[in-house]
């Protein structure tokens, strides 16, 4: 079997839950996709904070929303406002490699902003969805802290997941680079254990 050696928080949930599910999806690329309309409201209220965030007019991009979703964002401006100029990038891609028994693989993702103040830095997830149930835990934060680690050769790290319409936020501290590799290796050698 061809292995894949990069992996983001989506594609390693999918192969902790079920090894023929990944294998349909990343190797073989069987996947049916669907369209979803609170994709699409998360991709325009992504982009709507990203330009915010960076100053830019967004006038435009606000007279377009439905009367919901201006309310929604009122709502998430305030929040935005007075914090505005801490935040250092948006929508900032990474990709870190590192070795698993003399293999070399990479986790692959995308911040989507990066909050920095004083020597202390939150990495932002906007969610159109639900927050993780389980946010310590969820794989989303375990890759995202233990990658912006690396990054920002820190340990003064949280990620913060904020809901577009409930405004619900959770906060994740960060634990440890060992347990973040530990769990994430231990499933990536579900590949490994096919041969």
């Amino acid at each position: 079997m061809n292995k894949i050696d990069t992996f983001s928080a989506h594609s390693l949930k999918i192969l902790e839950k079920n090894l023929d599910e990944f294998k349909d999806k990343f190797i073989y690329n069987l996947s049916l996709f669907k369209k979803d309309d609170r994709a699409v409201l998360g991709q325009k209220f992504h982009a709507l904070i990203c330009y915010y965030i960076n100053n830019f007019d967004v006038d435009k991009m606000i007279n377009s929303l439905d009367e919901k979703e201006k309310i929604v964002w009122q709502n998430l401006e305030k929040i935005l406002k007075d914090e505005r100029k801490y935040f250092i990038h948006t929508e900032y891609p990474f990709l870190i490699k590192e070795d698993l028994d003399g293999w070399n693989y990479y986790l692959t993702g995308r911040f989507d902003a990066i909050y920095k103040k004083d020597d202390f830095y939150i990495i932002y997830d906007w969610k159109t969805l639900n927050l993780p149930k389980n946010p310590s835990y969820d794989l989303q934060s375990v890759v995202y802290m233990y990658c912006a680690s690396k990054i920002f050769n820190t340990k003064n790290i949280k990620m913060r997941y904020l809901s577009l319409e409930k405004l619900d936020i959770v906060e994740v501290d960060y634990l440890n680079d060992e347990k973040y590799k530990e769990r994430i290796e231990k499933i990536i050698q579900k590949l490994f254990q096919e041969d």
